[in-house]
């Protein structure tokens, strides 16, 4: 009788399971009643690593290097046949 099986709307339940019952066990006075914690070395956390130093901003270029050597003028490539490539579409309302 331990192996039936009941079945209800599609879901199989089985029959409940009988109790156990043991000795219980005897205590020495050696034994302590609560967990402690590990303190040795070896359980202990380790401490975090020091970070290595932000890094630090790059010098300017120097004043040689700095004038521009188009004296202020920049000149964009500008070909006269830009707008053939592009084809022009109007939109109908």
């Amino acid at each position: 009788m331990d192996s039936d099986k009941w079945v209800m709307s599609g879901i199989t339940l089985r029959a409940p399971l009988k109790p156990i019952f043991t000795k219980p066990l005897e205590r020495t006075d050696a034994e302590e009643e609560f967990s402690t914690t590990p303190t040795s070395a070896e359980s202990r956390i380790p401490s975090r690593p020091v970070c290595p130093p932000a890094p630090k901003k790059r010098k300017p270029a120097s004043s040689s290097r700095s004038t521009c050597q188009y004296r202020g003028v920049r000149e964009f490539f500008n070909p006269p046949d830009l707008e053939s490539i592009f084809i022009r579409r109007v939109e109908g309302a």
